[in-house]
């Protein structure tokens, strides 16, 4: 099935040393905003797609110009005067693949982030609230490298649990692979999308892109229309869908 889906680059572009986010659909859709905000703020350009026959038949539309349902958006190479440069790459989609690719398109993803040199994975997910009224950001990584990452941040490890969909497969051959993947989880209300969940996501990884400036300000006070506009892509995507239902990724604890 893997030759089945394909990432197409409409451009070549340098990517080697940029950190690579995936954001598919999880709890509280926090993955899904977080991502749409980094590619808003950011001014990202849309550079390929993954393509499958398996994919969702869907157009997502954003001012006016039609995109597939799985974008790939990148930045340009943001550098300081010490030196030091970021770069990011944003996979983002507002649907889950069915159960049966989920492996696959991880696997994809995984083999071309080593194809294109990015230096890491980082994957956000949304995990069932413990603290509503002050939630966190907890961690999962694959190397010691990335273990390293968590601690530098002061951001818990999580110990015991289970991530499903594809950051769990992203997680599991990322250890095996011994490639470096790591994992934030926000806190998040699982019954609605959580824009202030997906914000906390986007504060954490601003502390570790410091070339990047990341303004989640608008973030909250957009938090309403942000939350209903993913809201929408959801049940417009919904009479198309596969007949198979979509598989959220989320953690047990």
């Amino acid at each position: 099935m893997e030759e089945e889906i394909h990432i197409i680059e409409y451009k070549d572009v340098d990517l080697s040393n940029s950190v690579l986010i995936e954001a598919f659909p999880t709890v509280g859709l926090v993955s899904s905003i977080a991502g749409h905000f980094l590619v808003e703020q950011l001014n990202l350009e849309e550079i390929g797609t993954i393509a499958s026959r398996y994919f969702m038949p869907a157009a997502v539309i954003h001012n006016g110009v039609p995109s597939p349902p799985v974008r790939i958006y990148a930045s340009k190479k943001f550098c300081g005067s010490d030196g030091g440069c970021d770069q990011i790459v944003v996979i983002s989609s507002e649907f889950m693949p069915s159960v049966d690719i989920i492996k696959p398109v991880a696997n994809m993803i995984l083999s071309w982030a080593q194809k294109k040199r990015c230096s890491h994975i980082v994957t956000l997910e949304g995990t069932h609230g413990l603290n509503p009224k002050k939630p966190k950001v907890y961690g999962v990584a694959t190397t010691p490298k990335m273990k390293d990452v968590l601690k530098k941040y002061t951001i818990d490890e999580t110990k015991e649990g289970m991530i499903t969909g594809i950051t769990g497969v992203l997680l599991y051959e990322g250890a095996r692979l011994k490639q470096d993947v790591l994992c934030l989880l926000a806190e998040a209300h699982s019954s609605y999308p959580d824009s202030r969940a997906a914000a906390l996501l986007v504060e954490t990884m601003d502390k570790m892109l410091p070339e990047i400036e990341l303004n989640t300000q608008p973030l909250y006070k957009e938090a309403d229309d942000i939350e209903q506009k993913i809201r929408s892509f959801i049940k417009q995507a919904q009479p198309t869908a596969p007949s198979t239902a979509p598989l959220q990724s989320q953690m047990y604890g």
